[in-house]
Parts: structure tokens; sequence; C-alpha cells
């Protein structure tokens, strides 16, 4: 009878402490509802900054006399520029190349036509009204090809265009979040997650057609800028 007894205390007692441990046990963390929403924005702006890509080429019977033709225009072209009022650092090298040039007759061996020199310079202004002009001095100090013209923003303006459209793409996904929480009869919590995802810009380029195209008047076209962000809410 005492064994008897003592079995249902000691049944007793570890029945408890089974209901302790399952009452103490916590409950797993970071388990919870949530929206996840992106917003996107998309602005246009005035450009403050433009690269104009200058050429210069030369072909000669020796690569020594094309280089040296090469860099004698090439001093020419940088003196034209100063002369508009393009600093030294805003005259960067782009390319340089020498190599030969073959004809390939058909059924026979190829000839040898001469030795190509080609320096490319970028050359970057933020006087937009001088475009123009820089383009036309360069080619009148024997640049004979003008690649393209990027019209887009300078660093400073891009950092302020970035904190800008940022905010704006916010605000798409936060309305976006609103109208899914009400279409869905719930309440948004706090936010638990936030980031970029994407962010881009767009310079406007301007192509040359012709080698010497003259290009006085070069209007420019405005930039374009998207950012994409992702939040994400407790519901």
């Amino acid at each position: 009878m005492e064994r008897e007894l003592i079995y249902g205390i000691v049944a007793i007692i570890l029945a408890l402490g089974l209901v302790t441990v399952a009452v103490l046990k916590p409950a797993s963390q970071g388990q919870y509802d949530q929206l996840q929403v992106t917003g996107t924005a998309l602005i246009k702006e005035a450009p403050d900054q433009a690269t104009i890509y200058v050429y210069i080429e030369t072909r000669n019977d020796t690569a020594l006399l094309s280089q040296q033709e090469a860099s004698r225009i090439l001093a020419q072209v940088i003196q034209a520029l100063e002369k508009e009022g393009i600093t030294s650092d805003k005259i960067q090298t782009d390319t340089f190349s020498i190599y030969p040039e073959y004809y390939y007759p058909p059924d026979k061996e190829p000839t040898l036509l001469g030795y190509r020199a080609v320096y490319g310079l970028k050359v970057i202004t933020t006087d937009i009204t001088k475009v123009g002009n820089v383009v036309d001095a360069s080619i009148k100090a024997g640049a004979n090809r003008i690649n393209n013209i990027e019209f887009g923003l300078s660093d400073a303006k891009m950092e302020e265009v970035k904190v800008r459209i940022i905010k704006d793409a916010v605000k798409v996904a936060q309305v976006k979040a609103n109208a899914m929480a009400e279409a869905g009869n719930f309440k948004l919590g706090k936010i638990s997650y936030m980031s970029e995802s994407s962010y881009n810009v767009v310079p406007y380029n301007r192509v040359f057609s012709a080698v010497k195209e003259s290009a006085t008047a070069v209007p420019p076209e405005d930039v374009e800028i998207s950012a994409t962000v992702s939040i994400t809410y407790k519901i």
C-alpha cells in the first residue's frame, strides 16, 4: 500500500515537472506575418556636365611616324581646349593604340598599307553652353572624329538627386502598402526592413554622323534617373 502511494506521488511530481517545462519553454522568435512592397520613382533632370569624346587618327609608313604625327596634333588639340577654358584635369586619355593596316587581295599575300595611330580624349566640361565651342575647337586643331557627346550629372548633383529620388521611391512604396492594407482589411505595423534595390542613371548620348560635323549648337537633353526601394512591414 505504501509502495503504491509512493509511486503515485512520484507520478504526480513527474507530471507537474513536465507541465512546468512546457510552460517555461520559450516561444520561437521572429515568427510574424509580414508584407513586402517595392516602390519605383523616375525623374528627368537637366544635365550640368558634358563629356565629349575627341579622336585623332593618323596613318604613315612606319609606326613611329604615325605616332609622332598623332602626338603633334594631340598637342594642338589640348592647347585649343585650354584656350576654351578646359583645365588639364578635365582632359583625359580615353584610348591610345598603334596598329598595322593591310590590304587583303584575293588569292594573294596581304600588303602592308601603313600604321595607324589613334588617340582618344575624354573632355569634360560643366559649362553646357561651351559644348559646341569645344567640338569646333578640337576639329579646327586637327582632330578628325567626334565619337559622341554624353550629357550627364556632376558628382555633387548626382548625390543631391539620389537623395531626392530615393525619398520619392519610398513614398510610392508606402502608398502601395497602405492601399493593400486597406483592401486586405489589416493594419500595417512597424517597418522591419528597408533596402535600395536599384539606382540607375541614363545619360543622353549625342552620336555624330559626320566626321567633321560642325557642332556650334548642341542642345542638351534631360538625364533619366530611376530608383527602386523594398520595404517590409510587420502586420
